[in-house]
């Protein structure tokens, strides 16, 4: 019994260490500081990628009603910017001395322009919650949407027995010549070009391929599923899970499979990020972190199908579950376009600027 009260008595000891150790104090006065400034500023500006309908029903809106419902203290003002023209035109604002939003979005390559120009907002997301994983390297952003990206195929085309088993090998066999689909910058191939996945020589190879197939390749994603529902060519390679979810949730289409060929590609998803001068930088700051909390990533997998598989209870932490994946190391993802422009040009396309 002495032995156990013991016991009992070292782990409430390290508890209490370890609650009201610094840290834990310090990430509670970062949290309040937060939370006190965005109710003075009371409102907060996105443009983010998401349309706030989808087919009619909720995606944005529903995302935005939900943090309102959480912080109703903030006012919460949402413009969809969605395409690269749209992503470009914030670009332009930002370089010409314009803040067009409190929290906005852009590729990796279009963030690193942002940066070196001095045009974004070093914040410390760590010190406020944000899980590692979801973080840029640089500390100015955070990754919020994940991508899952496997095989489409036209189910009337390909019968599950076969489009279910379907591997990235597949994707440059010459039985499927000119059957085949894929975005004009097949951005897995990049993750697989890595040498802790498939390694330059292989990648390469793959791609030199691709071109004696005659693959077709498609500017739009967009696009290039809706033709595949048509019936224009049986399989996509490099589609991502959500554009699949999506025409199944709300287009009411079921022609269409998805396979997740290992290893699973799982990209980092879109950058949201605070430019320097925003009107309310705290209120946007509050967005961000609860963006990628389990509340807000819920929510954004229940409507847009690519909440972070790091969070449970998403459809991406439920289906990879088992499954091999791969994504980029932060030295090769610095590298991105200088991989693509190699696998483009074995491929034997000109590179997509």
């Amino acid at each position: 019994m002495a032995l156990a009260k013991r016991i009992i008595v070292s782990l409430v000891t390290l508890f209490l260490v370890g609650w009201f150790s610094p840290v834990w104090g310090q990430q509670d006065k970062a949290v309040q500081k937060l939370l006190d400034g965005a109710k003075k500023e009371a409102k907060v500006k996105l443009g983010l990628t998401m349309r706030w309908q989808e087919a009619g029903k909720p995606s944005g809106q529903k995302i935005v009603e939900t943090f309102q419902a959480r912080y109703p203290f903030v006012k919460v003002d949402y413009e969809r910017v969605g395409g690269s023209r749209e992503r470009e035109r914030v670009l332009t604002e930002l370089a010409a001395g314009k803040v067009p939003y409190d929290v906005t979005v852009l590729s990796g390559t279009q963030l690193d322009l942002v940066i070196k120009a001095n045009l974004a907002e070093p914040v410390d997301w760590r010190s406020l919650g944000v899980h590692p994983r979801h973080l840029h390297p640089d500390r100015f952003g955070v990754y919020y949407r994940s991508q899952l990206v496997g095989i489409l195929y036209n189910r009337k085309m390909i019968p599950d027995s076969v489009g279910s088993k379907l591997t990235w090998e597949d994707c440059a066999n010459p039985k499927w010549k000119k059957k085949v689909a894929m975005d004009n910058r097949p951005r897995y191939l990049e993750i697989f070009y890595q040498p802790h996945v498939w390694g330059r020589d292989k990648t390469l190879a793959h791609a030199r391929q691709l071109g004696a197939n005659q693959t077709i390749f498609e500017r739009s994603r967009s696009a290039a599923v809706t033709k595949l529902t048509l019936g224009e060519y049986p399989i996509i390679c490099g589609a991502n899970y959500s554009h699949y979810r999506e025409q199944i949730a709300y287009r009411g289409v079921t022609h269409i499979g998805f396979t997740l060929a290992e290893p699973v590609p799982v990209p980092h998803g879109d950058i949201v990020f605070i430019p320097r001068g925003a009107a309310s930088p705290e209120a946007a700051k509050l967005w961000v972190v609860w963006s990628v909390t389990e509340e807000g990533q819920r929510v954004l997998d229940s409507v847009e199908f690519d909440g972070s598989p790091f969070v449970p209870g998403t459809e991406p932490n439920k289906i990879l579950k088992g499954k091999k994946t791969a994504s980029y190391a932060p030295q090769w993802e610095a590298k991105a376009e200088d991989l693509l422009k190699e696998i483009l040009e074995a491929v034997g396309l000109p590179v997509v600027q």
